[in-house]
């Protein structure tokens, strides 16, 4: 019989004692000889068939098999973990495209892997992290409000499980300053507020529908702002429980705002609706005071883009390609007006897959007088630029502390990192990272709040000093919360 050129001498002889250990006792005394020529074929010399057991360990045949068959398990699984590390690759060396990402704490963004998952009984609504405890909050669509430690070694038992509400939770947030307070509201009209040890302590009613979004004054802990589909927009004072305005802002179902604080006016909030549109409100008179037209289909949510990056970043934009915003003066990018509002951009959500980068255009402001709409564009904001790559509805937006990445979650299931610097080097924002992980829709993200402002913080501090104070403040956190019931705090 020709030699085995993979097998070596002794393996060769070992297999070909095993075959003859194994056949043994399926042959019969008539099939003697047929094992006897079988011997011969194998080279095995008389009398070693009688006895092969003398020579190798008992079912050899059947072990070394067995041990066959793990070590091709462990390959398969190789093999796929080393495909599943190609594609994190090339989805970064793709998504990226080709540039290298920064390792500055000030521009963390995850890997693509998930640390750590939650898993709730139901449909996760909203998610939100505690602003200085290692706390997850998480709304679900049967009214429960989950809170996870994210220093327990167990995570598949939550610290605490309240119910909340007696229908969805659709969204959670925080007050901007101690003591920190949490509002809850929900589908079944209301809006709960609960102190910093998770006691509820007021219920707010007055909503006549689906109470949609809520979010604290970022000057007054005890003011909180709220969006309903019964169309308007309230502000409430939590410590007596009452609401001390309520204004329309839209005509169709009101989703989701943002809040930016002027000191000499006030409040003025973002919102958004069914009806395609966004709006800038003054909190105080209700005026309206500018409106983004231009999604052609129900926006999901709105957030401001902060002054440090962004502005600087989009203005150089803009005035290089000022031939292609004829209708924004350019003296207008240079107008101290929005060093005094604090907000100049904002991105909007939609569920056209789209989301858009707008020009505020500013409010009229006349001294001892409410600000009046704006007297540009016909109080129309100036759609800058449109971020596409998602498949479908785009639900939950985040900004990144360091102000220049727009993070985004979808019904595509993906999450993605937008660098608006891309505007400057290439004239478009693209996703530099595209996170997957989920396997139900994208429904909340949230990024770790800043801890607690530095109090040698001043409004003089440059960019860089900012920037830096920013870095020092920043938790590297992550979360996102899914159709699919689970969260999951992204490394």
């Amino acid at each position: 019989m020709e030699r085995s050129q993979i097998l070596t001498e002794r393996q060769q002889s070992e297999l070909n004692k095993a075959i003859i250990q194994y056949l043994q006792p399926l042959c019969s005394q008539d099939n003697h000889e047929v094992l006897d020529k079988l011997s011969t074929i194998l080279s095995i010399k008389n009398g070693e068939q009688d006895g092969p057991a003398n020579d190798i360990v008992d079912n050899y045949l059947e072990k070394k098999w067995s041990t066959v068959l793990r070590l091709q398990k462990k390959i398969i699984d190789l093999e796929n973990e080393i495909h599943n590390l190609n594609n994190v690759i090339s989805t970064t060396n793709s998504e990226t495209n080709g540039v290298v990402l920064s390792k500055d704490k000030i521009n963390w963004i995850p890997k693509g892997a998930s640390k750590q998952s939650y898993q709730c009984e139901n449909v996760i609504t909203t998610v939100r992290l505690h602003p200085n405890l290692p706390l997850v909050f998480s709304g679900c669509n049967d009214g429960n409000l989950y809170i996870w430690n994210l220093s327990n070694d167990d995570n598949t038992i939550p610290e605490k499980r309240i119910k909340a509400h007696t229908r969805a939770i659709n969204k959670i947030c925080f007050s901007y300053t101690k003591p920190y307070y949490l509002a809850t509201c929900s589908s079944d009209l209301t809006i709960k507020i609960w102190d910093e040890k998770f006691n509820h302590i007021r219920t707010l009613n007055g909503h006549e529908h689906t109470v949609s979004s809520v979010q604290f004054s970022p000057s007054d802990s005890n003011t909180l702002y709220s969006v309903s589909r019964d169309k308007n927009i309230r502000v409430w004072d939590i410590s007596q429980g009452v609401c001390l305005k309520n204004f329309v802002g839209h005509s169709e179902w009101c989703r989701d705002l943002d809040t930016a604080v002027l000191d000499t006016q006030g409040d003025f909030v973002l919102t958004c609706s069914s009806d395609q549109l966004a709006r800038l409100s003054h909190i105080n008179s209700g005026v309206g005071v500018a409106m983004f037209v231009g999604h052609t289909h129900v926006v999901e949510t709105v957030k401001f883009l902060p002054k440090v990056q962004a502005n600087e970043i989009i203005d150089e934009y803009i005035a290089k390609n000022i031939d292609q915003f004829p209708s924004i003066p350019s003296e207008l990018l240079k107008d101290p007006i929005y060093d005094e509002l604090g907000f100049k951009y904002c991105v909007t959500a939609s569920r056209d897959n789209t989301i858009k980068l707008w020009l505020i255009p500013p409010p009229t402001i006349i001294p001892h007088r409410s600000p009046l709409p704006s007297k540009y564009n016909n109080s129309q904001g100036w759609l800058i630029a449109e971020l596409k790559g998602h498949l479908s509805w785009v639900k939950c937006l985040q900004i990144h502390p360091n102000g220049k990445f727009v993070i985004s979650g979808s019904d595509d299931r993906t999450i993605k990192f937008w660098d608006i610097s891309g505007l400057v080097q290439t004239g478009s924002v693209t996703a530099i990272k595209t996170i997957t992980g989920h396997e139900g829709f994208i429904n909340d993200i949230d990024f770790a709040r800043l801890v607690e402002l530095n109090p040698t913080t001043t409004k003089e501090t440059t960019p860089e000093e900012y920037l830096k104070d920013v870095e020092k403040r920043m938790r590297c956190l992550f979360i996102s919360g899914s159709a699919d019931n689970s969260i999951k705090l992204w490394n």
